[in-house]
């Protein structure tokens, strides 16, 4: 039997990002797990408007999107509980520039994208701002032979809302477009 829990979104769990800007030529960094996919060619980073992060974003129509692995986790939920307007958190990762200005990327981070923002789709309290991304940094050792990444090697972190705790990648259990075949009409 199910349980009615209302207008509740459960999609989650989510993949930890940590999002990079630059904000009067200072790094910034914030913690955003509302994130998802628009189509095969553009993401969705939603902020709540409160976030001094959005105002960088605003200003160079830049963002990085750095997935994080298990071993950068202190880091990541310290840069979601700090706000880059009372604390300078430039210095929490070490980072690189890219080709993109704005958009401060990750050294540790397995995978980094450095993105341009083409929409921001704007509700009462979230800029929910769509981005392309340009360039996609990642680190060898989690590609696979075939030079794809391997999630399984990059063991992002998870973020799950209800309970407000952070998960690991499972196991893989299945193939995308194979085990359907295994139906029986």
């Amino acid at each position: 039997m199910h349980k009615n829990l209302g207008a509740t979104v459960a999609l989650y769990p989510t993949p930890v990002t940590i999002v990079g800007t630059e904000i009067d030529n200072r790094v910034n960094w914030i913690n955003i797990a509302h994130i998802g996919i628009v189509g095969v060619d553009k993401m969705l980073i939603s902020m709540n408007k409160v976030h001094y992060s959005n105002e960088g974003i605003k200003q160079n129509k830049t963002l990085s999107i750095n997935i994080i692995s298990e071993e950068m986790l202190i880091e990541a939920d310290y840069v979601g509980m700090v706000s880059g307007a009372r604390v300078n958190k430039e210095k929490v990762f070490r980072y690189f520039t890219g080709e993109l200005k704005g958009a401060p990327l990750i050294e540790n981070a397995p995978i980094c994208m450095e993105c341009e923002v083409v929409d921001n789709y704007e509700t009462k309290t979230h800029d929910n701002f769509i981005v392309k991304p340009i360039n996609t940094y990642v680190k060898q050792e989690v590609l696979n032979e075939k030079g794809q990444i391997d999630y399984t090697k990059v063991k992002p972190v998870l973020f799950e809302m209800p309970n407000r705790q952070y998960l690991s990648v499972g196991e893989v259990i299945g193939r995308c477009w194979k085990e359907g075949e295994k139906y029986k009409k």
